[in-house]
This record gives C-alpha cells, structure tokens and sequence, in this order.
C-alpha cells in the first residue's frame, strides 16, 4: 500500500532533481556565454588564428603523430604518456616496427597546433604553412631528420620548428616572393612565439575584412545552409559540442558533417584569404557583420 506521505517524499524528490538539473543547465549555459563573451573579445588575429587550426583539420593528427613517432625512435626524454598509465617510451619497438600507427589518434596534437600556430603568426598564409609542414613530414619519409637520441622534449620540439620555419623559408624563396613580402624579418626570424598569447597574432587583425567575409558566408550559404552558420560560430570559439547543442542536434553528428564539408569550406576560405591579400587587406571590425543574415 501506498501512503500520502510516501507519495508527498516521492514528489518532493522528483522536485529537488528537477530543480538540480534546470540549476545544472542554468550555469552551463552561463559558462557557456562566458566563454563565448571572452572568445569574441580577443583580437581578431587570435580568432582567425583558432579558425585556421580547426581549417586544418586531420592534417595536423597526421603531423602530431608522425613527429611524435620521431621521437619515441629517438628516446626523447620527457614524452607525454599514451594513454593512461602508458609510458611512450614503452612503445619504442612497437613504434619501430609499425610507425606512427601505432600512436592512437589525437596524441601530440597540443603540439602540431603550436607549430602550425606558429608559422601562421609568422607568415600569415594558410596554404604557406601547410605547405611547410608538409615538407617536414616529407623530411621524415626521407630520413632526413635528425633528432638526437636522448634529446629533451623541448628541445626535439624546438627542432622541428625550425625545420618548419626553414620549410616556409625555402618555399617562399621557390615561389619566387621577395623575403619582405613575408610577416618574417631578420629581427624577428628566431623569435619564439607564445601561441597562448592572443597578442601573437595581432598582424592577422587585417585578414578577411568584412567585405570578404561577407563574400565567405554567401558562398558557404550555397555549399550548405548550415556552412555560415558553423564559420560564424567557429570564429567566436564555439566547440563541435556547442555548435550540436545550437543544431538540436548530436556531436557525431557535427563530426561527420565537417568531416563530409571540411574540405569544401576551407577551399573557399583559402580563395577569400587570398583576395583579401592581394587588395593589401584593410582594418577589420566584426561587430559590422555580427548580425549578418543571409
């Protein structure tokens, strides 16, 4: 039998639960437009910084973890464990015998962001540094690098850099460009860069000004509806999580839609990005098109 009172503790739980979750839904969403306040605050270099990163996609995985590999042949002190409780280290032979496959996916990302963050404060050119660090991976297929057995991590990483930066050097010499042409100069060329540093990347203030940002959303527009839509939201820090939440949608979802028109978008940002170059660029303010609709 079921009594009043039993009834009335059981309502009043369910009460308390509810109470707790809209609560626990109430600060994430303020964390959440926290976070996105501070993002959309921060320098406009900074931001086109972090787009670039997302741009790039699985190509940095690829760069973290052949790299990486690298260094686990070379016994670099001072790794990253694997996973949980697995020493790199520890995977030497296995790393021996099947390469970078042997990494799981993600391992050493925190790195290949710095070094691509890097070159792109230097150089500004999303296709440059791409380029560049494709050369170090080819660099790698040939035998070429030369890390030193039982090297410290950062000074393993402060080598490949500079194979990096000399990579991104050796192609703008290639393509025929003028060495001022470049965000590079003699001062500054050894410079290291503190990609944490929103400030680092304050010579990208100029890059897609708003006439070419608008030219960007028409055009992802035409690709897919959602393609503006995930720009503007990328530009202002917003995570695959965020931008499911802001679909109505799943995570998995997000994940195979960028992976599916990754490529396209970055295509057509490339192209914009170019012809904001070749106009010198112009100052930039993102409240001009922060309400823009298509």
């Amino acid at each position: 039998m079921i009594f009043f009172w039993d009834v009335v503790i059981t309502m009043e739980a369910n009460t308390t639960k509810s109470t707790a979750f809209i609560t626990q839904h109430a600060i994430h969403r303020r964390a959440v437009e926290l976070s996105r306040s501070i993002h959309t605050s921060l320098p406009w270099g900074y931001r086109i910084a972090e787009m670039f990163t997302v741009l790039a996609g699985d190509g940095l995985d690829a760069f973290s973890r052949t790299v990486y590999a690298e260094f686990i042949k070379s016994v670099v002190r001072g790794m990253p464990d694997v996973s949980s409780g697995k020493a790199a280290l520890d995977l030497v032979q296995d790393v021996a015998r099947r390469g970078a496959e042997a990494l799981p996916v993600g391992y050493g990302r925190p790195f290949a962001s710095r070094v691509f963050k890097t070159l792109v404060s230097k150089f500004s050119d999303l296709s440059l540094v791409e380029d560049a660090m494709s050369q170090v991976l080819l660099q790698v297929a040939r035998g070429k690098l030369h890390i030193h057995n039982g090297s410290s991590l950062h000074e393993a990483e402060s080598y490949i850099i500079t194979v990096a930066m000399n990579a991104a050097r050796d192609i703008l010499r290639a393509r025929g460009r003028r060495r001022e042409h470049s965000l590079v100069h003699e001062r500054d060329e050894q410079a290291a860069v503190d990609v944490e540093d929103p400030e680092a990347f304050r010579q990208l203030d100029t890059l897609m000004p708003a006439s070419e940002l608008r030219a960007v959303l028409r055009e992802l527009g035409e690709l897919h509806p959602r393609a503006p839509e995930w720009l503007k939201a990328r530009l202002d820090g917003q995570s695959g999580q965020e931008i499911s939440e802001l679909w109505q949608t799943t995570p998995s979802y997000v994940s195979k839609w960028q992976r599916t028109y990754l490529p396209a978008i970055k295509k057509v940002v490339e192209h914009h990005l170019r012809e904001a170059r070749s106009a010198g660029g112009s100052s930039y303010d993102y409240r001009a098109v922060a309400d823009f609709r298509l």
